[in-house]
């Protein structure tokens, strides 16, 4: 019997087994040069005494609620200034009572973000859930968005929704610096670097935070 020395190529099958968990990161998302983070938001919170700050303000029987921008605090509706486009890629919601989420486009068009059921959360990642592209592809004319969740239930509203965009320059100069931002104890509006995310009040001398998206490049 012949007896061979065989070199080795290879280490046999791969073993994956350590690997798995991989499968459940999320995919993550890088801009384009061109484009910005949009996120909007309402939060319909409860009182606790350990935190004085944080008040109830839940949407009451038969009310509405205009979401705000994060980055500044300022409610919609917001005017998307002519040559930029805004998307809506995900939209996420839960209260404790039946709601409905809704986006107004110039005061003409109605669109329906979703309803959602008392305790039932509400989460949708699509390409495009919502698009200014639909109705001004070239970013031609300036818009007014407007976005409001109504409770449509017998009691009042906690909870919380959350909005995120992709806001896109087509042909235009670069993208603002500054931002103006609305203090939420005495609505006073403070012109800040878009870099900014602590602010304290020039009318009332609050502290409070605001987010930094136009400025994140990927998720």
């Amino acid at each position: 019997m012949a007896v061979f020395t065989v070199p080795t190529r290879g280490i046999g099958k791969p073993d994956y087994s350590r690997e798995v968990s991989a499968g459940r990161e999320r995919a993550g998302m890088l801009l384009a040069y061109n484009q910005q983070f949009k996120v909007f938001v309402g939060g319909w919170g409860i009182a606790d005494p350990l935190y004085p700050f944080c008040v109830d303000n839940p949407i009451p029987i038969g009310g509405k609620w205009h979401l705000t921008d994060s980055d500044t605090l300022a409610p919609t509706p917001a005017t998307l200034p002519r040559g930029f486009t805004l998307t809506i890629i995900s939209v996420a919601f839960s209260a404790t009572e039946d709601m409905e989420l809704y986006v107004f486009t110039d005061s003409i068009v109605c669109t329906n973000l979703g309803v959602s059921t008392g305790g039932q959360a509400i989460y949708e990642n699509k390409i495009r859930e919502f698009s200014t592209i639909w109705y001004d592809p070239t970013a031609l004319i300036p818009h007014t968005l407007d976005i409001i969740a109504y409770n449509r239930g017998a009691g009042p509203l906690h909870g919380g929704a959350a909005l995120l965009c992709i806001l896109e320059a087509v042909g235009t100069p670069p993208f603002p610096t500054t931002k103006d931002c609305r203090c939420p104890y005495c609505q006073h509006m403070q012109t800040v670097s878009v870099e900014t995310t602590l602010i304290t009040c020039d009318e009332c001398g609050k502290d409070y935070m605001v987010t930094r998206y136009s400025t994140l490049r990927g998720l």
